[in-house]
């Protein structure tokens, strides 16, 4: 996951100065694969770490201050 989370990061710092649109193209689609096999990964973490799957969920796809979902979700983690 950290080599995902480091080429999105690469890709958005390239894609942000790039001036040609053919490569600007081509680092997006990349960049796309990048975020699917973050979220491939990160899936198959939650599936194999029932707790860490039950604090993401209290976090994850909520509005509202995060940092206090956070301790919410770790709190009632059993």
């Amino acid at each position: 996951m950290s080599e995902e989370a480091e080429a999105i990061g690469w890709y958005d710092q390239r894609i942000a100065v790039e001036k040609d649109a053919v490569a600007k193209a081509i680092m997006n689609d990349s960049l796309g694969e990048e975020y699917k096999h973050f979220s491939m990964e990160l899936e198959f973490l939650l599936r194999a770490k029932p707790k860490w799957r039950e604090i993401a969920q209290g976090i994850l796809f909520k509005d509202g201050d995060i940092v206090a979902h956070g301790e919410d979700a770790e709190e009632v983690a059993g």
